[in-house]
């Protein structure tokens, strides 16, 4: 089957996906959810690379944002609030220790968040699993890896740029956050994170976008903020259940000194968090494909 062909198939799929959808995809998650551990597992292997560079983005932008974010004076605060190290016959810990420890947790933290919101991230790879996240959203028969490779290939010429956009614009916004809040510029400086939440959620509409149609790179990118506008109030609930899932309950569990909560935190990233969030993405991009760009296609052949 030619790359226009299948794209085809995933356009006629799309065209019921309007009627009640999501709500069948949510539905589906228990059903799914082996699946969805591999694709997360998949995930975090081949976004490796990702994670370096957001590892070299978060070490970078996070002393900038804030002086007590640098690593003495974070370690001397933590000392200062009282934190101190464990010390017995097999372990003897410094307070010093214990607050780098934490301080890492923090950066592990940022790096997960930062290629789970797809703002970092190998972008063959996410347009491959977003094409599969469809085939499992549609409980196709397909073979998941034949799916995953025909979405990884038929993307390579928008998906590479598309993946060089995402970090480009994640440095410029952080760097601006960092630099309006060194200035005390809160708003300006709130502005910038909020324009980099949602153009996160705008690549999940991207990478949908790419393995269903034949657009170049910046009319996937119009269509993905068009869609956004047009049905903004769910949007900016579907960007507060990504930053509930992917963010506040993580760094709660990361933040803890139970080492059975850190443990479960990283069970999450590596097997679960991701794939499901961009699972229900997915089916939300599906929706707003199927109603806002086919009504387009059918107006433009009237």
């Amino acid at each position: 089957m030619s790359v226009t062909e299948d794209r085809q198939e995933d356009r006629t799929v799309l065209a019921g996906t309007d009627r009640g959808g999501v709500t069948a995809v949510i539905g589906s998650l228990g059903t799914n959810l082996i699946k969805l551990m591999c694709c997360n597992v998949v995930f975090v292997i081949f976004n490796i690379p990702a994670m370096a560079v957001a590892f070299l983005l978060a070490a970078y932008i996070l002393p900038k944002m804030s002086s007590s974010l640098m690593p003495e004076t974070f370690v001397d605060t933590l000392i200062a609030l009282g934190l101190h190290g464990q010390t017995n016959r097999s372990n003897d810990i410094t307070g010093q220790e214990a607050a780098l420890s934490i301080y890492s947790l923090l950066l592990i933290f940022c790096v997960m968040l930062l290629v789970s919101s797809l703002l970092v991230c190998v972008g063959p790879i996410q347009a491959g699993l977003a094409k599969v996240y469809g085939s499992i959203a549609r409980t196709g028969s397909e073979s998941s890896v034949k799916v995953f490779l025909a979405g990884v290939k038929g993307s390579l010429r928008q998906s590479i740029p598309a993946m060089l956009i995402s970090i480009a614009v994640t440095f410029i916004c952080l760097l601006a956050v960092s630099f309006y809040l060194g200035f005390g510029l809160t708003p300006l400086a709130a502005l910038f994170t909020v324009i980099l939440v949602v153009f996160s959620l705008m690549q999940n509409l991207v990478y949908r976008i790419m393995v269903t149609s034949d657009l170049g790179l910046f009319k996937i990118y119009k269509n993905a903020l068009f869609m956004m506008l047009l049905r903004l109030f769910p949007s900016i609930g579907i960007a507060l259940l990504n930053i509930i899932v992917l963010a506040v309950i993580p760094f709660a569990l990361i933040m803890s000194s139970q080492i059975v909560s850190v443990g479960v935190c990283f069970f999450l990233y590596l097997f679960v968090l991701a794939s499901v969030m961009h699972y229900l993405n997915t089916a939300y991009a599906d929706s707003l494909i199927a109603r806002y760009m086919r009504e387009g296609e059918e107006d433009s052949d009237a």
